[in-house]
């Protein structure tokens, strides 16, 4: 119950957010009070899963991920960057290895899905069966191979990588205005299951920006259309 609630008040509060959609994400630009509101609803997660005994490293996981709760960003940049796993430690890896087999186990169901249902593949329906079949298969395969691992894993060696795939995600560089009036960058990469929040508080004035400080601050402030026309009207003078 207490999932659906915050998911809706969370909603709520994005609402009313400046919201940048790149690259199959999502990227919200928020002032000092939203954060503050989200914020108090990460706490709630967190007490409640404390309460049942939930240990998390980011209890708002499931939720957002939010960037920079502690220092507003004052510029920013999104662009796609190349992303890889590698886990070498023996702990981890043995701690990660029934997570990575329900991964892929699932993304691989999702992919075949995708491919049958794709008219251009003209995938008949006994043609889906043998597929699905196979599937099953390798999954079972794959499953029986890491339970012997995981049953006497000192007589492997095992890392997990994702070095092969070479996989690009969007990715976004910030800066963040620090108390002592030094900056501060930064850069992370971007979720596309659930909304990135950067706070985000640019007083600069207009003619000193650059072009992509420029930029930073039409997004935030205009209003997009047709998809290359921002528009904002001014404020008359009385």
């Amino acid at each position: 119950m207490i999932h659906d609630n915050i998911k809706a008040e969370l909603n709520n509060i994005l609402a009313t957010a400046r919201a940048i959609d790149y690259q199959e994400i999502t990227l919200y630009l928020l002032n000092e009070r939203e954060l503050k509101q989200i914020l108090d609803l990460e706490q709630r997660v967190r007490a409640d899963n404390i309460e049942k005994g939930v240990e998390k490293k980011n209890h708002f996981y499931d939720y957002a991920k939010i960037i920079n709760p502690k220092y507003p960003a004052f510029k920013y940049t999104l662009s796609m960057k190349h992303k890889k796993k590698e886990i070498f430690d023996p702990v981890k890896v043995r701690k990660a290895l029934p997570a990575e087999f329900e991964i892929w186990k699932n993304k691989s169901r999702a992919e075949l899905e995708r491919e049958i249902k794709d008219p251009q593949n003209a995938i008949t329906d006994s043609q889906a069966k043998i597929l699905r079949k196979q599937l099953e298969k390798d999954i079972e395969l794959a499953k029986h191979n890491i339970e012997k691992v995981l049953d006497n894993f000192e007589n492997y060696d095992v890392v997990i990588s994702t070095f092969e795939q070479y996989t690009y995600y969007p990715a976004l560089y910030y800066v963040m205005e620090l108390p002592n009036g030094k900056s501060k960058p930064s850069d992370t990469h971007l979720r596309k299951d659930v909304p990135n929040l950067l706070w985000f508080h640019d007083e600069r004035p207009f003619s000193e920006l650059r072009a992509n400080d420029r930029m930073s601050r039409i997004i935030q402030t205009f209003d997009r259309y047709c998809d290359t026309i921002y528009i904002k009207e001014k404020r008359k003078i009385t």
